[in-house]
């Protein structure tokens, strides 16, 4: 009786979990005759560009996080001064891309943060959940988001141990909301990462690995431009 007792209550916990399982989002290539109507005008903005830093996954006790952040402090230490302007001039530099097709954009002032926006509920393909409708106040009917989440170093542990070297990393999300419809006309996340070419464990610049993390926000800013085609 027992042992039935906890059978039914995993199956009903797995039917729970299963419910409540997030949303995928599969990716959704540019519509570009959206983009080409006469009407369509599109506004620009990126998030509030994150310090780059060291991403740590695996170590997921509060001693293994501790001994962690603290065998990777002096590469995080470094990271934290490493410019990040190239990402910020993705704005401005998608703009003139769009401008360059053809297409009324504008660069938007500010940034966007997308978790302070309210949710949208929608059985539909393709609808975003989150409503991004209240940007139609800035006088345009598309919005290009380059959500950035993550720049700098990752490296993954098992518990206290490494299982990994440090990796330079730049990912997010870059998409295009139709704010009539709340669809997305884009939806294409990035993750790049790179393994230093060198001795990555070179304190204090970390030569390498620097390196490395300038190669693959170069690499990221290419691949999210050339999914701007028209």
């Amino acid at each position: 009786m027992k042992h039935r007792t906890i059978l039914t209550v995993l199956a009903f916990a797995s039917i729970f979990l299963g419910g409540c399982a997030a949303k995928i989002q599969p990716p959704v290539p540019l519509d570009a005759n959206a983009l080409k109507s006469a009407e369509a005008k599109v506004g620009v903005i990126t998030s509030n560009i994150p310090v780059p830093e060291t991403t740590i996954s695996g170590a997921d006790c509060l001693l293994c996080y501790a001994v962690a952040a603290a065998a990777n402090s002096s590469l995080d230490k470094h990271l934290k001064t490493i410019p990040v302007d190239d990402i910020k001039n993705l704005k401005l530099e998608l703009t003139q891309i769009l401008a360059d097709k053809g297409v009324n954009a504008v660069a938007l002032e500010g940034y966007i943060d997308v978790s302070k926006l309210k949710k949208k509920k929608s059985k539909e393909l393709n609808v975003a959940l989150k409503d991004y409708s209240s940007y139609k106040d800035k006088g345009i009917n598309y919005l290009l988001v380059i959500d950035v989440a993550q720049v700098g170093a990752y490296r993954s542990y098992s518990s206290y141990v490494p299982t990994m070297d440090p990796v330079a990393t730049f990912s997010g999300t870059a998409y295009i909301v139709d704010l009539e419809t709340n669809k997305y006309v884009l939806y294409k996340p990035f993750n790049n990462r790179k393994a230093s070419d060198l001795q990555w464990d070179e304190p204090p610049l970390f030569p390498g690995l620097t390196n490395s993390l300038y190669e693959v926000i170069a690499t990221g800013k290419d691949a999210i431009k050339s999914n701007i085609t028209l």
